[in-house]
């Protein structure tokens, strides 16, 4: 079976394949993914890759979009409050338009 990573790598090359090895793991298979290749696809331990069978026989991997933390939203709220409010732009150019 031919495994090729999915086309969410941004830094990897454009057709790079990546060897992985095929594992007993109790009643089931296991492949293991390099540390460099999990890097790459933005990947860590618990995170979920979706699988998709080609019609040719490749499984395609890609990484399943991950939900917002807690900590991801309160850092984007001090970003927020650290921003100046601004006067309206959009209001001025009308002003300043004929119609």
């Amino acid at each position: 079976m031919d495994i090729h990573l999915g086309k969410n790598m941004k830094t990897m090359k454009s057709g790079e394949r990546v060897d992985l090895l095929v594992s007993k793991w109790g009643n089931s298979l296991a492949v293991r993914l390099p540390a460099k290749s999990a890097r790459q696809l933005g990947v860590g331990e618990g995170d979920t890759l979706v699988g998709e069978m080609a019609a040719d026989g490749r499984l395609v991997l890609s990484a399943e979009a991950r939900a917002v933390g807690k900590s991801e939203i309160r850092r984007l709220r001090e970003f927020l409050a650290r921003q100046k409010v601004t006067a309206p732009v959009v209001a001025g150019m009308r002003r300043g338009t004929r119609y």
